[in-house]
């Protein structure tokens, strides 16, 4: 598997897929997207650059294509996460806190509590 991969919105729908169930054929994902109007060449292309990525494995010992996911949606989540983080708000935790916090309804007091629990993640207390 890559390290560096990006995945693109559309391909975490076809992570999420098979996330929730892995060894699917394109028949099975397209039915599971059947809420999209994606074709199933729409589907192919997605499901190849997702194994050209590496995220994705193809099995074809069965006599036909079964995808997986080679990596965890836990370790997707958290690579997007720093991604985000990093691109939004030059990785502080503290400045999207600050910002959900603000668009927020919290209490004075949870806000408080909030900003003292980032200030210790940060190591600023």
């Amino acid at each position: 598997m890559q390290q560096n991969y990006k995945i693109a919105e559309t391909e975490w729908r076809i992570m999420e897929v098979l996330w929730q169930s892995p060894n699917q054929t394109i028949g099975d994902i397209k039915a599971a997207l059947s809420d999209t109007d994606w074709s199933e060449s729409t589907i192919k292309t997605l499901v190849r650059r997702l194994v050209q990525k590496g995220v994705v494995k193809a099995d074809n010992s069965g006599g036909h294509f079964l995808y997986t996911p080679s990596v965890s949606e836990k370790d997707c989540q958290k690579k997007e996460t720093r991604h985000f983080l990093s691109r939004i708000y030059h990785g502080s935790v503290k400045m999207m806190m600050t910002n959900l916090a603000s668009e927020s309804k919290l209490t004075e007091e949870e806000t408080k509590k909030l900003m003292e629990l980032i200030d210790k993640m940060e190591g600023g207390v």
